[in-house]
């Protein structure tokens, strides 16, 4: 194995644009991701309450039609 100079050498660095955005790098990737994440997690949980207090609603109603069902069969039977 012979000894080549040129595997030393350093390489020449290309010009930077001044207006080039900056470049992105893995840690901004990974706190954007994990924004998001939390962003999604907080979205779910609104949903859940959301879903629970529908259901909630729901069978209110469901209560008040039979109560008014029966109001209605006992005025009927009155008359």
């Amino acid at each position: 194995m012979a000894f080549n100079p040129a595997q030393f050498k350093q390489k020449k660095k290309r010009a930077v644009d001044p207006n080039a955005p900056p470049r992105p790098n893995l840690m901004s990737h990974d706190k954007k991701l994990r924004e998001q994440t939390e962003a999604v997690e907080r979205l779910l949980r609104v949903v859940e309450r959301q879903q629970v207090e529908l259901e909630n609603l729901r069978n209110k109603y469901q209560q008040m039609q039979e109560s008014i069902n029966q109001i209605i069969n006992v005025l009927r039977r009155n008359n």
